[in-house]
């Protein structure tokens, strides 16, 4: 009940199609895995994929009661990727290759792999310097719905940052940025949020700077147990000791770097810890949301058919850097994708 309220007060640019309204399209049905990726992709507007293969590892489905469940399980101890960054504040000073570098050369492994093998809910690295040392998780799903945050404020309600740029620990530290992003609710007020050790200034010691990235909320913070992200029924404590970056956290993110650029400083996006997905993972994200259901015996629905869960976007997000690469979907090219304001969120007809 209170997912179905959530859908309805979502705002226009951010809604969805139902499961039933999806079920009412052409539909086509998916047997296996491997594949499947690029028959999502080729989906028209009116038609869609009826997935009846599970995408949830098994290791998560069994002992559970439900797909909710285990869905819930592979979110918090899925597997991420990790990335080889510099490990110590020392080599990532004498690192010729930035975190954009890292990613793509660590993605690239992906197109190595089977789809039914890559079950990647996103990537992680760690910081090599300061006190909080906390592993640093970036889902996939996040990715894609932070750059759809940015997109809904840069056409309706910018998000307005502030930095604090001016301190001699800047350039060994980061900057500190305050941020106030708008919700994708109705009728809720903006998060006001501080991203710290942002990458502004430097040179050898900007290197060191990003993989200490984190965020901190002032008052009116995410629900974050809507999407089931903290759970507490597993007897693991591995949630002390990460970090993870939300849609909040990273429309944040690539608002400072429009924000530093206009002031021709192209250190946060050249030092981004945070891949910027392209036009096509856009594409495929809106597929994925509006035009792909999986069979669940354990769904309530009359015919057993849902809309995917956060980690089953996640891992097909993962499964798309491997079948297209990273330059194809975790690279944001400007010549090629435009503006990611203009990027096709929305949807077109129901």
């Amino acid at each position: 009940m209170f997912f179905i309220r959530y859908i309805k007060m979502k705002k226009t640019f951010f809604q969805e199609r139902t499961a039933r309204q999806i079920a009412k399209l052409d539909t086509k049905n998916a047997f296996t895995a491997n594949g499947l990726v690029r028959r999502i992709m080729s989906l028209d507007q009116d038609q869609a994929m009826i997935v009846r293969t599970p995408i949830t590892p098994g290791r998560f489905r069994r002992f559970t009661a439900n797909s909710n469940e285990a869905s819930r399980k592979c979110y918090k101890h899925g597997e991420y990727l990790r990335t080889s960054q510099p490990r110590t504040q020392e080599n990532a000073y004498r690192c010729p290759v930035i975190p954009l570098g890292i990613r793509a050369r660590d993605f690239a492994r992906l197109e190595d792999m089977w789809e039914d093998e890559t079950n990647y809910i996103g990537y992680s690295f760690r910081p090599v310097q300061g006190r909080d040392r906390r592993q640093r998780k970036v889902p996939f799903v996040w990715i894609l719905e932070g750059a759809r945050l940015f997109a809904y404020a840069e056409n309706l309600s910018p998000i307005k940052v502030k930095p604090y740029a001016d301190a001699k620990k800047v350039k060994l530290e980061g900057a500190e940025v305050v941020c106030e992003v708008p919700s994708r609710e109705k009728k809720k007020s903006r998060y006001t949020l501080r991203l710290n050790h942002v990458p502004v200034e430097g040179s050898t010691e900007r290197r060191a700077v990003p993989y200490s990235l984190s965020s901190e909320y002032n008052g009116n913070s995410p629900e974050h147990s809507l999407y089931n992200i903290r759970y507490t029924w597993e007897k693991q404590n591995e949630d002390s000791n990460v970090f993870t970056f939300y849609p909040q956290d990273i429309a944040a993110y690539i608002a400072t770097i429009k924000h530093f650029n206009s002031e021709h400083n192209l250190t946060p996006i050249e030092m981004s810890p945070i891949a910027i997905p392209s036009k096509k993972a856009a594409e495929f994200y809106n597929r994925l949301n509006n035009n792909v259901l999986i069979y669940d015996p354990s769904s309530a629905a009359k015919d057993n058919l849902r809309k995917l869960h956060i980690d089953e976007k996640s891992i097909m997000l993962g499964r798309a850097v491997g079948t297209y690469g990273h330059d194809e979907i975790m690279f944001w090219d400007p010549a090629r994708d435009g503006r990611i304001m203009e990027y096709d969120w929305q949807l077109r007809g129901k």
